[in-house]
């Protein structure tokens, strides 16, 4: 239940705070599926944006995609809309989890921006 004015809007890409879970790197470009509260969609990796520099907290960049424990900045697009506000807004509709659609891992932990 929202308020009129403050109702989420359906959308097909997201900019997120991403923490990488997976041995494997993300790839940009790469293929997978998200899980924002109860729904599962498809999405893919449009841009690594940046990775956080864990020593200096500073940002980096980050044009190999993320490697195991990396935090980075990452746009994702869609198959499907879905209704996010930022996680700041919100904790619950702001977050969502990676899975790597063959093995069914989770790969990632995002924070909607």
């Amino acid at each position: 239940i929202a308020q009129p004015e403050r109702a989420p809007r359906p959308t097909r890409a997201l900019e997120a705070t991403l923490v990488w879970l997976a041995e494997e790197p993300l790839v940009p470009l790469g293929r997978y599926l998200l899980k924002h509260t109860t729904r599962t969609v498809r999405a893919r990796v449009a841009a690594v944006e940046s990775a956080i520099d864990l020593e200096r907290l500073a940002p980096r960049p980050a044009a190999s995609g993320l490697a195991l424990n990396d935090i980075g900045q990452v746009s994702l697009a869609l198959a499907q809309p879905v209704l996010a506000d930022t996680y700041a807004e919100n904790r619950v509709t702001g977050a969502f989890v990676l899975i790597d659609p063959a093995s069914l891992r989770t790969v990632g932990a995002g924070m909607v921006l």
